[in-house]
């Protein structure tokens, strides 16, 4: 192939010799290779790409009209020539073999893509404007990455620009255990530009400079010189001297540009956001966790995540150095009001360790659920939205529910299980079916646990006691005095002194003997910690559950009685032998 090609350009310039050189724009028009390699963002798997959490919550992504797929050359050609480009978009048999990969067999990939744009575009060409680069340049994600942060190839390029970590690092970016800076959007576009910016000021030319942003300047310089020398400034000119993955990396770059602008024409609607997601920043100075922030403002961890993907392990070190933490705009300021919170919610679980002894018995293991108990809190994305505060937080107790879903179409065992975050195992076990498979219209039984509030139970800003108040019983039994039928009113009055002392002493009664609430064992959690969640003592949850007081042992989906602060705690029937023992030992030695 490569010989046809340098045959083909020395005919070209032998026939043109009497006219002058040949054209340059006669080779980028002509150009022809079987062999082009796909850049990897081709290979993106749809499937995984749709869990990303602004897919499943703030947009519809593109779906097929049914409108012809594919255009002419000649279409394509005259379209690319209309686009409002810096940088020069030209078409050719390369160019056209890209365009319609992407409209044939990746046209979900392209709705995908076009979908994560409305949320990862705008700060794409935010970046490229204060560097006073083309606009055009926010296309180069789609092949690069196919939009998406957390995108990783083969040879280790990480992020939405795809940066090799001594590249990243050698732009200032930090890459560590905790925080990779090349899956941060802001970040990664705003050294992609730089670094753009630095190519173009080599080559002044830009299809060279994003070869040289694809295989290194290294690489350009290469083939420059292979093709005969300094003079050589045109991507096209070198091309059969670049690595073979560069070589369509240019006209995947331009088929991009194509697919993003011209997409509707070819079927694939536009998308459509159903829920506008803004968001603004904080500095964080402190070491917290995901889970703590996502139950304190009631935030979905998959949020958290979407939003600040430069945190591997959902902690931000901020004791290191201050990071920025991006959120919803009106949870900014709820954070600010409720650091205090976050940082002493579950503080034990998530604390390290700063000096360890040998021979210490060891801290137990951090359980991170990926933020399963959160994602119940999905559909309502911020509970304290508009008026910004804290949320209130008041025991809770949870109930076993069976719903019916109707299965509609397209719809399948995985979907369902998903949407109600139960296992596709327990489904199929829940309605006795062997193979999974479901069709439109069958009818499901599916358990869910709900977590259910107790009655006259007083929501405070934290969990404190919550109680029957001697006033509310008081209240209840002169409004039922009330309703009595007026011939017993005088029997009512013959017994109202008695009628009163009753009262009094349910009144005290209720009042003596706080109110309870159970809860239900999630991993990690201790008889220790869960006294100091809910402010009462180990002893009086032992009392409260019949345990005695060296059994500290709890399983997980074990449902407790949490007893009210202040409740008094039962002596067992040893300890009161004990006691009853000494005093008849006292008594003889008197």
């Amino acid at each position: 192939m490569k010989r046809i090609f340098l045959t083909t350009i020395l005919g070209l310039g032998l026939s043109m010799s009497a006219f002058g050189a040949a054209s340059i724009l006669e080779i980028k028009h002509s150009i022809t290779d079987d062999n082009v390699i796909a850049p990897e963002s081709f290979e993106t798997q749809t499937r995984l790409l749709e869990e990303n959490f602004y897919l499943k919550n703030f947009v519809v992504p593109g779906t097929d009209t049914g409108v012809s797929q594919t255009a002419s050359p000649k279409v394509y050609e005259e379209r690319l020539t209309k686009l409002p480009t810096e940088i020069e978009l030209p078409y050719n048999s390369i160019v056209g073999k890209f365009i319609d990969m992407y409209l044939t067999r990746r046209r979900t990939l392209v709705a995908d893509m076009l979908a994560l744009h409305n949320y990862y575009g705008r700060v794409f060409v935010e970046e490229l404007l204060k560097e006073g680069m083309p606009t055009e340049l926010q296309y180069l994600p789609v092949i690069e990455s196919a939009i998406n942060p957390n995108a990783v190839s083969r040879a280790g390029a990480v992020g939405l620009w795809q940066f090799m970590p001594a590249t990243a690092q050698g732009l200032g970016m930090e890459v560590n255990s905790l925080v990779d800076e090349r899956r941060d959007p802001r970040s990664s576009s705003r050294n992609a530009a730089r670094y753009l910016k630095q190519l173009y000021g080599i080559y002044g030319d830009w299809s060279l400079a994003i070869a040289a942003y694809n295989c290194g300047p290294g690489n350009v310089n290469k083939a420059i010189r292979r093709c005969g020398g300094e003079g050589k400034k045109d991507f096209w000119e070198i091309y059969n001297y670049l690595p073979q993955e560069t070589r369509g990396y240019v006209p995947a770059f331009i088929a991009a540009n194509y697919v993003m602008n011209y997409s509707g024409n070819h079927g694939i609607t536009p998308t459509v956001v159903k829920r506008q997601l803004t968001t603004d920043t904080i500095v964080v100075n402190k070491y917290v966790h995901f889970n703590q922030i996502a139950a304190v403002l009631n935030i979905p961890v998959d949020e958290i995540r979407m939003l600040n993907p430069q945190f591997r392990k959902d902690i931000i070190p901020g004791d290191y150095r201050p990071y920025t933490l991006t959120l919803p705009t009106q949870q900014c300021l709820s954070y600010v009001m409720s650091e205090k919170r976050i940082l002493e919610y579950d503080a034990d679980l998530y604390a390290r360790r700063t000096n360890v002894e040998p021979g210490e018995t060891v801290a137990p293991v951090i359980a991170n659920d990926n933020g399963a108990a959160n994602m119940a809190n999905a559909s309502q994305q911020t509970a304290n939205a508009d008026g910004n505060n804290e949320i209130a937080q008041a025991p809770l107790t949870e109930r076993m529910v069976k719903k019916t879903h109707v299965v509609t179409r397209g719809e399948n065992i995985r979907d369902i299980a998903r949407q109600y975050g139960v296992s596709a195992t327990d489904i199929k076990r829940w309605n006795q079916l062997r193979r999974g498979k479901v069709k439109e219209g069958d009818k499901l039984i599916i358990e869910v646990y709900e977590k259910v509030a107790p009655d006259n139970v007083k929501i405070v800003a934290a969990p404190e006691v919550a109680q029957v108040s001697p006033e509310t019983l008081k209240n209840e039994s002169s409004s039922a005095a009330a309703q009595q039928p007026k011939s017993t009113a005088a029997a009512s009055r013959s017994t109202s002194a008695k009628a009163q002392q009753t009262q009094t002493a349910a009144a005290k009664k209720a009042a003596a003997k706080p109110a309870t609430t159970t809860h239900k064992v999630k991993s990690g959690e201790s008889l220790d910690k869960l006294a100091k969640k809910y402010g009462t003592t180990v002893a009086a949850i032992q009392s409260a559950n019949g345990m005695k007081s060296n059994d500290t042992k709890i399983q997980i989906g074990q449902t407790l009685k949490i007893p009210a602060k202040g409740a008094a705690v039962k002596k067992s029937t040893s300890a009161k032998k004990k006691t009853s023992t000494k005093k008849k030992s006292r008594r003889r030695r008197k």
